[in-house]
């Protein structure tokens, strides 16, 4: 990776929004999923970010307050195996990455100049993080990483306000990640159900990214008439709002990653890259 200099400004951070499905996807090396969380991956390294600042469905910050934000302050990111039930193996994997006390400090001023407070915690990577990241970066990267929670009152206005508190960063040459999942009706999708919801959320999705304000568009999909059956509960769908409020539609130009209706649980992965770049 590339260290931007004094007299080379840094490329402008670009923006990312991942499905991160379930952890069976870092097994299923020939679906589709696993080879997007790879094209990812390349995307990434070709764009040579100072950091990944990542926002996670799995991480909601426990003060419900619309302003406050919880920072990852564990420069060694340790791995949270927050899923259960599955093979002793899937505990066992590991993806090693690190933090970086100048992104930490960047990250904490852009927040708080942005009118968010900022609690911190010794966390480490959720498994929205790690299980696509293990794959994108065969098990490694040496690009820093700092996690970002949600704010804990589940308000896409408040995600909002996090993507937009971000984007500063992205002119300091750091990419912005969010990681959900475009279609998430888990119970239905356990229980079997075919989830015909889902294709037209995954439209409205679409649609809503690729209008002429992406942030009111993403919003606006909490007031859809599938929203509640395609999101029984709002945190997997957060993340893409910070992703589309972090993104310029003035100056970016959206790039479909990897979208593919299923069910209860449809895929959709999506980048902003900064025009100029292209």
């Amino acid at each position: 990776m590339s260290t931007a200099t004094s007299s080379t400004p840094p490329r402008k951070g670009e923006v990312y929004f991942l499905s991160h499905g379930g952890p069976p996807t870092m097994f299923d090396t020939a679906s589709a999923p696993y080879k997007a969380w790879q094209k990812y991956g390349k995307m990434v390294e070709a764009a040579r970010p100072r950091g990944l600042v990542v926002v996670s469905a799995h991480w909601e910050n426990p003060s419900h307050s619309a302003g406050v934000v919880a920072v990852n302050t564990d420069a060694s990111n340790p791995l949270v195996y927050d899923f259960y039930g599955f093979p002793k193996n899937y505990y066992e994997q590991k993806f090693t990455s690190h933090g970086d006390p100048q992104m930490l400090k960047d990250v904490t001023a852009a927040l708080k100049s942005s009118g968010m407070d900022v609690s911190t915690a010794k966390r480490g990577l959720d498994h929205g993080v790690w299980v696509p990241f293990l794959v994108a970066f065969a098990g490694k990267t040496d690009i820093p990483v700092v996690q970002v929670s949600l704010p804990g009152d589940s308000d896409p206005v408040s995600a909002a306000k996090l993507g937009k508190a971000l984007a500063s960063l992205r002119d300091e040459g750091y990419g912005i990640m969010g990681s959900g999942q475009a279609v998430h009706n888990l119970r239905d999708y356990m229980t079997g159900g075919r989830g015909s919801y889902g294709d037209a959320f995954l439209q409205a999705i679409g649609s809503a990214l690729h209008s002429d304000s992406p942030t009111d568009g993403a919003i606006g999909l909490f007031r859809h008439p599938a929203y509640r059956q395609a999101h029984p509960t709002p945190e997997h769908l957060l993340p893409l709002v910070v992703a589309a409020a972090a993104a310029d539609p003035k100056t970016d130009a959206l790039q479909d990653i990897f979208v593919q209706p299923n069910g209860p649980l449809g895929w959709g992965m999506w980048t902003w890259k900064p025009k100029a770049a292209l």
